[in-house]
Order: structure tokens, then sequence, then C-alpha cells
């Protein structure tokens, strides 16, 4: 994996270019700041000769530094139920979104929540936060790798219920919840 100079991750063996980064043609004239305005998001490359066509992606797709909606084996979006915004660290100002079920976090592009910036943070699994449809709860559990997680300044360590406005510290990183589906609103109502 390679970074380009916007800081998008992508497999130059698969990839001639960054397929997060517009194409010359996507984009719209330059506008006051001497900055481009994608018009629609990257297709990426089509495979290479001899390559298999990759499958749909099964954590989102960064687009100009945001995520977009998720698509699973269905086909169909799953809605935002949260995020997790960094208030502090090297990814600080970035938000993260929340799907039903585990999101998992970690330092690698293939995370639900990928912190990127942060090298203490583990590259897999380094915590868990997941959304109990159900109830409309939240819950955050350390992960599989050897870095702990604190939940407003406790060490987890167990599967914990939290609310919005907690405060999540992964290695130098802060990210505070920021609950969507909540009492008054659900996806499923």
């Amino acid at each position: 994996m390679i970074r380009c100079a916007d800081g998008h991750f992508y497999d130059p063996a698969k990839h001639h270019a960054c397929p997060w980064c517009p194409k010359p043609s996507e984009a719209a004239p330059l506008i006051p700041g001497g900055k481009t305005v994608p018009l629609r998001p990257a297709a990426p490359d089509p495979p290479l000769a001899g390559q298999a066509a990759m499958a749909m992606p099964s954590t989102p797709t960064p687009v100009g530094g945001k995520t977009v909606p998720l698509m699973r084996g269905s086909g169909k979006v799953e809605p935002v139920v949260g995020w997790l915004v960094c208030i502090e660290g090297p990814d600080r100002g970035q938000d993260f979104r929340l799907h039903a079920a585990k999101n998992f976090v970690g330092r690698s592009p293939a995370m639900d929540v990928s912190i990127p910036g942060d090298e203490s943070v583990s590259r897999d699994r380094h915590a868990v936060v997941t959304f109990e449809p159900k109830r409309g709860s939240f819950w955050l559990a350390p992960g599989e790798a050897s870095g702990l997680v604190y939940c407003n300044g406790e060490v987890v360590h167990s599967p914990m219920e939290i609310r919005a406005g907690d405060v999540m510290e992964v290695g130098q990183s802060q990210l505070v919840l920021v609950a969507f589906v909540r009492e008054g609103f659900r996806w499923d109502a």
C-alpha cells in the first residue's frame, strides 16, 4: 500500500493512480483558493491484466477525506447510527461513521473506523464499538490487539455501554461518541 498526495492509501499493483482522488475529467473548474471540487466519487481503475475484479469493499470507502455510505452483500446502504469524532490526536477533527452491529477500530484501511495517523493505535481491531439495534444502545469493548482502550479515563476490560458524549481513548487519539439513532428516532421504527 502507498499513500497519495491527498493522504489516501491504495495498492499500486491494482491501480495506476489513487482510485479515491478525482480524475481531471471528474473535477469542476478551480474555485477560489485554487482547489477543485469533485463532481462525483472516483471509480476504481479496472483490474490490471491477469487480475480478477475486486469485490465491493466491506468497509466505508474514503472519498475526499470523508466516508460514503457502506453497502454490504445485500446491496443495501447501511444507515448511519452515529459517529466517532476525533477531538485529540493526529486525526483531530476527523469524523468516523458508525453502522449497526460491530465497528472495528484500528489503523488499517480495512477497519470500519480507520485511524491511520496514530501509530500508537493497533493496526487491526484495537477496539470494537457496537450498536445494538434492538435496544438502540452503543457498546465499547477492547479488541483483539494488545493496546488498551479507555472510556472517560477508565480502562475498558469488558464490554460496557457508552452514551453520546462519552470519550474513548485508543493510542494517542480521543474519540467522542455522537449518536444519531437515539430515543425518538430509529431506522426500524
